[in-house]
């Protein structure tokens, strides 16, 4: 893959989070408007998140295995374009069923990430993939960085309508630039004339069961960063009196220090520590960024500072972990494989955000710092499991032989 496609791809991938992340600044105090008086608000807008990674958990391993077998370009512009219209539809939503379309449609197109890994991958060193990865990563974190505090000010000023049409004009934009762009990509000859294979969750792992402990390490790290999902912006809100303008600066500058750390800092730590250590390291500090977000009055500080030092450490931590575990991942498959791969390793971050935002709302309606805490034990337990699994590519693939 040139340079060119694969910095396209990337401002493509730049693009689509940046709609991604201007919704993200007002969903839930958003969908908490639309919420019936005397329902649970808690679980509804945690059902409401999840609903778009049950759709993930099912659609992203096939997504990927299409654009394994078929064209990648052509599966990128399809997925990319799901995921702008999802964001139109959001725009328009005026009840809970409409919302729920959105974030259904949304699910359908969160494979955009997982076909794009498997572009930056193609035909590279094993040890060049985690810094591939990691400018994939931040890309993600530059359309972050700008999308909330730019979602944030627009649902201030003008309403939710306008958030949801320039996020979704954006995504497409980056849907068009990806058609006239990106090389016309197929599958090479012989995963062309392979024999048809089941495709899902279990079917590749019953393949390659050297990568189930990275999923499983994957999965549960993102159950800690799910139960959070549908409750930042509340817990800032009840216990600060902060709202959507200060839940965007505070996720654009996690965002902003997310872009260095993966550029600047991860190759330098992958050599320096090695993978295991690195892994390890990471988690530990996602899980104490994490549960320092509610303890604002037990450290007598002013609630931004405490929440910007929460969110240095916890950055620290998700920046270096979700590349490093992709690349290894990536080393125990042959290439004509990877789509697949990394649509498994969506499913792992769905599994999580579908278990993650039902116990998290529910945690925060019994006592709000609920589910900090749970995050925090969970990432201390990934650091535990964290184990590096022996072959490479080309020893798994001659095992499937």
């Amino acid at each position: 893959m040139s340079k060119r496609a694969e910095w396209t791809l990337l401002l493509c991938i730049g693009l689509d989070l940046l709609g991604f992340g201007m919704i993200i600044a007002e969903f839930q105090l958003f969908a908490e408007k639309l919420v019936p008086k005397g329902w649970p608000v808690g679980p509804i807008v945690g059902a409401l998140l999840a609903s778009t990674f049950i759709v993930q958990l099912y659609a992203s391993p096939r997504w990927g295995a299409w654009s394994d077998r078929t064209n990648r370009r052509v599966a990128f512009v399809t997925v990319n374009g799901i995921s702008g219209i999802s964001m139109l539809i959001y725009a328009a939503a005026g009840n809970l069923w409409i919302l729920l379309a959105s974030r259904i449609l949304s699910g359908l197109g969160a494979a955009n990430v997982a076909i794009a890994q498997a572009y930056v991958t193609a035909s590279s060193d094993p040890q060049e993939r985690t810094a591939k990865l990691g400018r994939l990563s931040a890309a993600i974190n530059t359309g972050l960085v700008l999308g909330p505090a730019l979602g944030g000010f627009l649902s201030y000023r003008l309403g939710h309508g306008a958030v949801g049409v320039i996020a979704g004009v954006a995504s497409l934009c980056g849907t068009a630039m990806a058609a006239i762009v990106l090389p016309n990509v197929t599958a090479n000859s012989e995963a062309k004339s392979a024999p048809s294979r089941k495709t899902g969750n279990l079917a590749l792992l019953r393949e390659f069961p050297s990568v189930l402990p990275l999923v499983v390490v994957a999965a549960v790290a993102w159950v800690s960063l799910a139960t959070l999902e549908g409750t930042f912006a509340r817990l800032i809100n009840r216990l600060y009196g902060l709202g959507t303008l200060e839940f965007g600066w505070i996720f654009s500058y996690e965002s902003l220090l997310g872009i260095g750390i993966s550029v600047v800092l991860l190759p330098i730590l992958v050599k320096r520590l090695g993978e295991l250590n690195l892994l390890r390291t990471a988690y530990i500090c996602q899980g104490l960024g994490l549960v320092l977000n509610p303890f604002a009055a037990a450290f007598g500080l002013p609630p931004l500072i405490l929440l910007f030092a929460a969110s240095t450490v916890y950055s620290l931590g998700s920046s270096c972990a979700n590349p490093t575990i992709n690349g290894l991942a990536s080393e125990l498959l042959p290439e004509d494989r990877h789509g697949e791969l990394f649509g498994l390793m969506q499913s792992a971050r769905a599994f999580g955000f579908v278990v993650g935002p039902l116990v998290g709302g529910a945690m925060f309606d019994y006592w709000p710092p609920a589910p900090y805490v749970f995050a925090g034990i969970v990432c201390v337990i990934a650091a535990i499991l964290v184990r590096i699994p022996a072959g490479t590519g080309k020893t798994q693939e001659k095992a499937a032989a």
